[in-house]
């Protein structure tokens, strides 16, 4: 749609519009080399005052200058307020406004062309129908830091105008309809804000009515510090405290530390000590999925589900991915020298017991699969893994044997007979609620589990090698999602499975609570139709692909990020993060074929990437600087209450002198190697004395 035929339609909705400068190559038609606003102030003589609905003007207008951008009055005028979200103050403070009084309502919404240096859209523009009875006028930062509101004597740049970044103005969902200004924004916006009596003698303090806003701002700025929950939370605490007049309760301040710790910051996260001292770092929480992760039908689905749930969006996201991926099937992959990849991905959500809302996130996710293959919901999920068999079992071949042939009593022959028909439907999502209970099983001598998960997710032929045992699968296509805590899995995770490649075959993912929800929430049928009738589109298109390839842009970026993914990390932590490469390769696999592409492009790949550092951060979280030895992180242990070193017979009696000294040296040899502990001797007038100290310490 061209700027004229745009601002006719405006037009014919009841708005008045008017033209504006437009920036060229960043500066402004104006001509002013002091410009403030560039492609963005009125290029009539009058102004707003000129602003028209009439045809014939606003024809005559794009005709003189086709290439003026467009803006939209709002107020009375046009019936129109509009809630300007800039930047991430902007997004911070409409994310602790929405978590107290719930998500804005569906309504038409702008993308501003404001960016970041990677291209990331920093702005949206919320269109609400104006209050008839009740004036709302411009203001700054009422609603909190970063968000503006356009209302009577105000207006604001329109698609498809053009933004001194080179990027338009787009509508995001131009088939919503406007709606009326939320009940809770038209009172914040029209009560007033009046301090205490208090306040004539501390000008400290923050008054009732903007208490919200005024914490979400702190927050945020902590936020871009890199400051994590924990440290947001007690500091929010405390200036609500303090400062607000009257305090707010104590869950609305951890609902907007919650919301706003939600977004990546800005700077990363301080550690102590310095990763070059080689002394472990302390533990941080995984920075939030960043923008990028929520690309494409995967991104619009938990945009649709979050606001109506307590689960956390990382938790939503990688389940989706992995149904999705299991409904697929196996057809699509990419070859990787001789190996192919799949779209079958591994999960387990990590939190703490029924706070973290792992089993609600699952909830969330099945519901839109039953929408996108029934059959498949109903037939191909299971649960309950006790056997490397028993998983084998589930999608097996057909099943011939020699059955003998008899005639009066006496075997007269052998005859090769179907004696189990199979599973035709090689698919099979296995869900663990208590995931640690397969774990056991897994660890059990003589239990196949462990094997037979590894070569599935590997997508080889699955067969135990066993006389009883008959099942096998040729081609399988099995995909896991698990929940456990993080105290159950450092308890029952072994040594040989962090060490034989089972650990890394698995997405980490560390899973909170996102918000407090009372009564639920609940997502609209049409809405759920809709995305279900899209998702069987975008499968119905993966089962005609193959082998995926990548566009040229994903190439590079892909020849770019190799190298890192491919590194390798010491201890526990690199044992189970050793398949990046192969993990980010099948997440962008999803992303692309979701959006109907047999190509790998940009954004699928950006998206993968964001979404395997969440899952590397979780696993160094959960796992911290571990190194996977059990007498090796002991002895880490030990030492870190003995600032002053210990000796080799300190340590021997530590262990109860039941470690050989084979296995302390090697012990004490890895933790070396990994830069953990330094070993000095020490003169004492005889013989020499060997200590080992942490290192950093």
């Amino acid at each position: 749609m061209d700027t004229l035929k745009a601002a006719l339609a405006y037009a014919a909705r009841g708005w008045l519009v008017i033209p504006l400068h437009n920036p060229e190559q960043g500066k402004c038609s104006c001509c002013k080399q002091d410009c403030s606003s560039p492609g963005k102030h009125p290029r009539v003589e009058h102004g707003l005052k000129e602003g028209s609905k009439v045809a014939g003007q606003i024809t005559q207008w794009f005709t003189r200058w086709p290439d003026a951008n467009l803006g939209i009055l709002t107020g009375q005028a046009s019936g129109l307020v509009i809630i300007d979200v800039d930047g991430e103050d902007g997004k911070a403070s409409l994310q602790a406004l929405m978590a107290v009084h719930g998500a804005l309502p569906k309504t038409l919404c702008v993308m501003t062309g404001r960016a970041d240096g990677n291209g990331k859209r920093k702005g949206c523009h919320y269109y609400f129908r104006a209050p008839a009875d009740v004036t709302i006028r411009n203001s700054a930062a009422r609603l909190g830091k970063g968000i503006d509101v356009r209302g009577e004597g105000g207006y604001v740049v329109a698609p498809p105008s053009f933004h001194p970044s080179g990027l338009r103005y787009e509508w995001l969902a131009p088939e919503h309809e406007l709606v009326d200004l939320p009940a809770w924004l038209l009172a914040r916006l029209t009560e007033t804000k009046r301090a205490p009596e208090s306040s004539k003698t501390s000008g400290n303090e923050i008054p009732d009515g903007v208490r919200n806003a005024a914490l979400a701002s702190l927050a945020g700025t902590m936020r871009r510090r890199g400051m994590s929950l924990e440290a947001i939370d007690a500091a929010l605490m405390q200036e609500n405290m303090a400062r607000c007049t009257p305090p707010l309760s104590e869950s609305e301040v951890r609902e907007i530390a919650r919301s706003v710790a939600r977004y990546a910051p800005a700077a990363p996260p301080e550690t102590s000590p310095p990763a070059q001292s080689g002394a472990r770092q302390l533990r941080q929480w995984p920075a939030p999925l960043a923008e990028a992760a929520f690309c494409g039908l995967p991104g619009e689905f938990v945009r649709m589900v979050e606001p109506h749930t307590e689960a956390d969006p990382a938790a939503l996201l990688f389940q989706f991915l992995a149904a999705m991926g299991s409904i697929i099937g196996r057809g699509p992959y990419y070859r990787a020298g001789a190996d192919k990849h799949y779209t079958n991905l591994f999960i387990v959500i990590v939190g703490s017991s029924a706070k973290a809302r792992k089993g609600m996130s699952w909830g969330e996710v099945f519901r839109i699969c039953e929408l996108t293959d029934l059959a498949w919901a109903k037939t191909r999920i299971s649960s309950g893994l006790s056997s490397g068999e028993g998983l084998i079992h589930a999608v097996r071949d057909e099943i011939k044997e020699l059955v003998q042939i008899k005639e009066k009593g006496r075997i007269v022959d052998r005859e090769e007979q179907v004696t189990d028909s199979g599973e035709v439907d090689k698919r099979l999502l296995c869900v663990e609620g208590e995931l640690g209970q397969a774990l056991q099983c897994a660890a059990r001598e003589g239990c196949t589990l462990s094997a037979v998960i590894r070569q599935a997710w590997d997508g080889v032929a699955l067969r135990v090698l066993a006389k009883s045992a008959k099942a096998s699968c040729a081609v399988p296509h099995i995909s896991i999602i698990g929940h456990i805590t993080s105290m159950e899995l450092q308890k029952l995770l072994s040594e040989s499975d962090a060490a034989n490649g089972f650990a890394n075959r698995f997405l980490w993912i560390g899973s909170v609570r996102s918000k407090s929800l009372p009564f639920g929430g609940t997502v609209e049928c049409e809405d759920l139709a809709s995305m279900g009738a899209r998702l069987r589109d975008a499968v119905d298109f993966a089962h005609t692909v193959q082998e995926m390839a990548w566009t040229p842009d994903a190439a590079r970026m892909w020849e770019e990020i190799y190298p890192k993914l491919s590194e390798g990390k010491p201890g526990l932590l690199g044992l189970v993060t050793a398949r990046a490469e192969a993990q980010t390769l099948r997440l962008a696999m999803l992303y692309a074929l979701m959006a109907k592409s047999a190509e790998i492009r940009l954004d699928d790949l950006r998206a993968a990437s964001e979404l395997w550092r969440y899952s590397a951060d979780s696993a160094a979280y959960i796992f911290g600087q571990a190194l996977g030895d059990a007498t090796a992180d002991a002895i880490i242990d030990w030492l870190r209450t003995r600032p002053d070193g210990g000796t080799r017979t300190e340590l021997n009696t530590h262990f109860d002198r039941n470690k050989s000294k084979a296995q302390l040296d090697a012990a004490i040899a890895l933790a070396q190697s990994n830069g953990l502990i330094r070993i000095e001797r020490h003169d004492t007038g005889g013989r020499p004395v060997e200590k080992l100290y942490l290192v950093g310490v």
